[in-house]
């Protein structure tokens, strides 16, 4: 609907949910238009206006700031600017301009513990929404790069226990099983510290840089693993959409096999605040784990222990610590001292659980 109260029938010519963005194209000429502004973006403090319809009252201009750049939602595909200028339920997809007329953003989402506008809104980037854009325009669909890795957030503390120091990235907690990250050699537990040669300085930063590789060319990762740095180039493939990530993310079904009746757990060694126990068919058929399922798995934690703080629970299988993969009690043990010798306060776990694995970083106790 225009201004004057003329409305004009919409098709959708294509549509991504990854930055909720869509195109809408409608028949005509001449309309008046607005340009995405790609070249200076304002300052911090810098005055912005934003447009929407606000609570179905019509166009609604609101003034305001730009408070901040680069902030991360939790969106894989998107680092937002804050803005202190109003927005409010209906103001999504609204533009925000520059005091040049200018697009210097699209309205997408608020903080607010209301439902109403406190100054703290975030818009879609202007050079985002503008890809995107022209992406859905000439194929209908955006076609992300995509190398089958699981990712975490690199901790300070999993960083030290890593021995990176100070040093920012992500951790690869898992790949998909030929995959192209595994068919390139990457593996769980390397520190991804750079994409084509930009730093990484968060997880969602490495999805966003893989997302740019079209798919089908080489995005070159910087790891860290086993105490020194390496280069591997995956191939990438199409990433797949949310729903189908999300459907191929369930836990594994478990596969019978050598699960026995009557058969008891072999009681556990105590190691870092932990009754560890071998996978023995008793322990596989009571926490539901299929045959396959390798490493040594928890079968106690102590309430006052950081693995408790941390989080890790019965039935949890602890694949690997520190730089080696563990069959039984005894190689973490191994792995405990080699840590401690090396001065490290703290060793990375990876465990699996519900099909997934996760890097945590437990303290070393005295």
């Amino acid at each position: 609907m225009l201004k004057d109260g003329k409305e004009l029938k919409g098709t959708v010519v294509g549509r991504d949910e990854g930055t909720d963005l869509a195109v809408v194209k409608v028949e005509g000429h001449d309309y008046p238009y607005v340009d995405f502004e790609n070249s200076a973006k304002p300052r911090v403090g810098d005055w912005v206006l934003a447009v929407g319809n606000p609570f179905s009252l019509g166009s609604t201009a609101t003034a305001g700031i730009v408070s901040a750049y680069n902030r991360d939602l939790g969106e894989n595909f998107v680092d937002y600017i804050q803005i202190d200028a109003p927005i409010n339920r209906g103001n999504s997809g609204g533009p925000t301009f520059d005091t040049y007329g200018r697009v210097i953003g699209v309205n997408t989402a608020i903080f607010s513990p209301s439902g109403g506008s406190v100054g703290i809104g975030f818009d879609i980037p202007a050079d985002v929404a503008a890809s995107v854009t022209k992406q859905l325009i000439s194929t209908g669909h955006i076609r992300r790069g995509y190398i089958g890795a699981t990712i975490q957030p690199l901790s300070d503390e999993m960083a030290d226990s890593f021995g990176l120091g100070g040093r920012k990235g992500a951790v690869v907690a898992d790949v998909v099983p030929g995959g192209p990250a595994q068919k390139a050699g990457v593996m769980s537990g390397d520190v991804v510290v750079a994409v084509n040669g930009h730093p990484i300085n968060s997880y969602t930063e490495m999805t966003r840089e893989v997302a740019k590789v079209q798919a089908g060319d080489v995005a070159r990762l910087d790891v860290f693993r086993d105490g020194k740095e390496h280069q591997i180039d995956v191939h990438t493939a199409l990433r797949p959409s949310e729903a189908q990530l999300a459907q191929n993310g369930g836990a594994d079904q478990d596969q019978g096999g050598d699960n026995g009746p009557g058969a008891k757990i072999t009681p556990g060694a105590a190691i870092l605040g932990m009754n560890l126990s071998p996978l023995n068919p008793a322990a596989r058929q009571e926490f539901n784990l299929s045959a396959g399922a390798r490493g040594v798995v928890v079968e106690e934690v102590k309430g006052a222990s950081d693995a408790s703080d941390k989080g890790l629970q019965r039935g949890d299988v602890i694949v690997r610590a520190g730089d080696r993969e563990v069959a039984n009690a005894s190689d973490v043990a191994a792995a405990v001292g080699e840590w401690k010798k090396a001065g490290r306060k703290s060793i990375p776990l990876a465990i699996t659980r519900g099909g997934r694995t996760l890097f945590v970083p437990v303290k070393i106790e005295s």
